[in-house]
C-alpha cells in the first residue's frame, strides 16, 4: 500500500476515528467490507484467530489497508460508490461504518475528508428531473398565457370604453348639429312670419287710408275728405307703403342727388295735381 493511495482516499480519516472505539467497546474477530449490493469486497481477521488487536499501529495499519480496498473497488466501478464496514465477534454484529466513495473526485490535489461531490445520476433521478422541468416549463407557458389574457382583455375593455365613450360625444354632436340647423329653420320662418306680417300690416294700413275719406264723408254727411285718387296716386302711395325703412334709407345712396330731387318732385306735382282735382269737384 502507497501512501499516496492512503492520502487519495476520502475514507481513511473516518475508518480511523471509528476502529478505536470499535475494536475498544468488545472483541472483534473479522471486519467485512460489502458494497451497498451486499458483494463482499474484503475480510480482514485477527492474527491467528484470535480478536483484532486495539493498539494505535494496528489502528493505522487497519484503517489504511480498509481505506485502499475501498478507494480500489470504487475506482474499478467508477463514480460514487457506498460501502458498509461490519464488525463482528463471536456470534454477533458488533458495529458498522457506512461510507461513500466518489472514484471520479479523487486525486488532484484532494485532501482526506473533503465532501462527496453528487452520487452520479440514474434513471429515476433523470426522470424526476425531467418531470421537474416539465412541470415548470408547463407552469411558465400557462402563466405567460395568462398573463398574455390579462393584457389582451384589459386592451379590450379599454377599447370599447374608449368607443362608447367616442359614439357618445358622436351622437352629442349629432344633436347638437340637428338643434342647430332646427334653430336655424326656425329663425328663418318667425323672420319669415313677421316679413309676412309687415306687409299684411301695410296693406291693410294702404286699403285704410284709401276708404278712411269716404267712411269719414258718410258719417259727416258732406264731402270733407277726397274720396277718389288717381291710379298714378294710388300706385305711387301703394309703392311707398311696400318699401321697408332700410329700402327708403338705402334710395338715398343708389339715386344720386339730382335723381332723388326730380323724384320728389314727381311724387310732390302728383299729389298736388290730385289736390286741385278734389277740389274742382
Amino acid at each position: 500500500m502507497t501512501l499516496d493511495l492512503e492520502r487519495d482516499s476520502a475514507s481513511y480519516d473516518r475508518i480511523h476515528k471509528w476502529l478505536p472505539r470499535t475494536l475498544e467497546s468488545d472483541a472483534v474477530d473479522r471486519l467485512v467490507i460489502r458494497h451497498d449490493t451486499g458483494a463482499e469486497v474484503a475480510t480482514i481477521r485477527g492474527e491467528e484467530g484470535g480478536p483484532i488487536e486495539s493498539t494505535d499501529a494496528r489502528v493505522d495499519e487497519l484503517a489504511a489497508n480498509l481505506s485502499e480496498r475501498v478507494l480500489e473497488d470504487a475506482i474499478g466501478l467508477g463514480g460514487v460508490q457506498r460501502y458498509v464496514i461490519t464488525a463482528y465477534g463471536l456470534d454477533k454484529v458488533i458495529a458498522r461504518l457506512t461510507l461513500r466513495e466518489n472514484a471520479d473526485a479523487s486525486g488532484a490535489g484532494r485532501q482526506p475528508g473533503d465532501p462527496i461531490d453528487s452520487e452520479p445520476a440514474n434513471e429515476k433521478g433523470l426522470l424526476t428531473q425531467t418531470m421537474r422541468h416539465l412541470e415548470i416549463s408547463e407552469r411558465t407557458h400557462a402563466t405567460v398565457v395568462a398573463n398574455i389574457f390579462a393584457m389582451q382583455t384589459r386592451m379590450l375593455r379599454e377599447k370599447d370604453e374608449r368607443i362608447s365613450h367616442l359614439e357618445e360625444r358622436h351622437w352629442d354632436t349629432v344633436i347638437a348639429a340637428e338643434q342647430l340647423v332646427s334653430d336655424h329653420h326656425r329663425r328663418q320662418l318667425e323672420n319669415r312670419a313677421a316679413d309676412q306680417k309687415a306687409d299684411a300690416m301695410r296693406e291693410v294700413l294702404g286699403t285704410f287710408l284709401q276708404l278712411a275719406p269716404t267712411a269719414v264723408n258718410k258719417l259727416a254727411g258732406k264731402a270733407i275728405l277726397p274720396e277718389k285718387t288717381s291710379p298714378a296716386l294710388v300706385g305711387l302711395r301703394a309703392l311707398v307703403g311696400t318699401m321697408k325703412p332700410e329700402q327708403l334709407e338705402a334710395m338715398k345712396f343708389v339715386f344720386s342727388p339730382a335723381q332723388l330731387e326730380t323724384f320728389t318732385e314727381i311724387v310732390g306735382s302728383e299729389v298736388a295735381d290730385e289736390e286741385k282735382k278734389t277740389v274742382k269737384r
